[in-house]
């Protein structure tokens, strides 16, 4: 049964992208952009989980290996196109293919001197090393130095995106899933243990960003064909923090919680640029509520230990009492004057309320969405077993 069951499960995952890239035709322009956008973070978020989460590393760092793939594809493009007798997706492929290789061999360059280091010092190496490559790029006149690279030709296809992170969340499920995974999670959990059980940690660090740094050059060559421009603005160190953002909310060491955290993470600041202006007395009002909201639920679950379905209980009673509090505060408020005629757009506050998001969420839920669990069938049913055996 185990191989019918694969089967069909890669099977359904390559119809759900060409399903997606269906639907995405029916869209506009910009809605479509988005769908490919965020395929893109998914690639970014779990790449760089297998090298944070699930080996235990601390790399800031993952936005310059995003950009040597991106910069890789997009002068082969430019300078060889039209001259190896290749066009379209097999052009596209070989371009991924390459772009994945240069990453690569950047993640070996990094890693190989940065074995010793750990923690923050790994950090501090990585986030150097971003900012390197940040530099040499802009100061390149065959790479168009800051202005950017006009990339032809331009690939925008959806499945192919969606279809690259669903082989980036398979690779690392699978890694996980067998006995090659386990010396990964050994070298997270302890080290010196790993090494002293035979474990060659220094081999177990260097696939690991190998394969990580692989995934994000993937990424960088679809980014540079999709949008058909690139420069070193779109790989700056804000964009490592985002995915590594990304890694810890959805759990460190859960694939499928740093896909549903880079899905979440970028919808959200994108969605705030449509919505419309705030009066200062809602926004007070919402500032308000929410505080309250967060401290009620922080306080659930610090204190009560009983059932899940009470706290559960517990948890919805604090929103619902933060927003309906939230109402009341910005009906009062808007009786001041000077508030209900002041207004802020949501498109200026969209990065507060992104920052303020993921204080909320560390503050609640420190160890992420997931934590270290998968989401799953199996997960859930475990979920509602232990419910039952805590109720009887």
């Amino acid at each position: 049964m185990y191989w019918p069951v694969r089967l069909a499960s890669i099977l359904a995952a390559v119809g759900g992208c060409f399903l997606l890239d269906a639907l995405a035709r029916g869209v506009d322009d910009y809605a479509r952009r988005l769908i490919v956008l965020a395929g893109i973070w998914v690639i970014l978020s779990v790449s760089l989980n297998l090298i944070n989460g699930i080996t235990g590393q601390f790399s800031i760092g993952h936005a310059a290996f995003w950009q040597v793939g991106a910069y890789t594809a997009g002068y082969l493009s430019v300078t060889f196109h039209g001259k190896w007798g290749i066009d379209g997706l097999p052009w596209m492929i070989l371009m991924m293919a390459l772009g994945a290789l240069m990453a690569a061999v950047a993640g070996l360059i990094v890693g190989l001197p940065s074995l010793r280091l750990r923690g923050d010092y790994l950090a501090i190496v990585t986030l150097g090393f971003g900012e390197i490559i940040r530099i040499v790029v802009q100061n390149q006149k065959p790479l168009g130095e800051a202005y950017g690279m006009n990339v032809q030709p331009k690939f925008q296809t959806v499945w192919l995106v969606w279809l690259m992170a669903i082989v980036c969340i398979a690779v690392c499920r699978n890694l996980l899933r067998t006995a090659h995974g386990l010396p990964f999670l050994a070298v997270r959990e302890d080290e010196v243990a790993a090494g002293a059980m035979g474990v060659n940690v220094t081999q177990v660090k260097v696939t690991a960003f190998l394969i990580g740094s692989a995934f994000a050059g993937v990424a960088g060559a679809l980014l540079a064909h999709y949008e058909g421009f690139i420069s070193p603005q779109m790989f700056k160190m804000e964009q490592s923090f985002i995915i590594l953002t990304m890694v810890v909310l959805g759990g460190t060491g859960s694939i499928t919680g740093a896909t549903i955290a880079a899905v979440a993470l970028f919808y959200l600041p994108e969605r705030l640029r449509d919505a419309p202006p705030v009066t200062g007395a809602a926004l007070l009002g919402g500032l308000i509520g929410t505080i309250v909201a967060v401290v009620l639920v922080k306080r659930t679950v610090d204190r009560f230990h009983g059932p899940k379905i009470g706290a559960a209980t517990r948890y919805i009673g604090s929103v619902v009492a933060g927003i309906v509090l939230s109402l009341a505060l910005g009906a009062g408020f808007g009786m001041i004057p000077k508030l209900a005629s002041q207004s802020f757009e949501a498109e200026k506050l969209r990065m507060v309320i992104f920052a303020g998001v993921l204080i909320i969420l560390m503050l609640i839920r420190p160890q992420g969405i997931l934590g270290t669990n998968e989401f799953s069938l199996d997960w859930v049913k475990s979920l509602l077993r232990k419910r039952k055996a805590v109720e009887a």
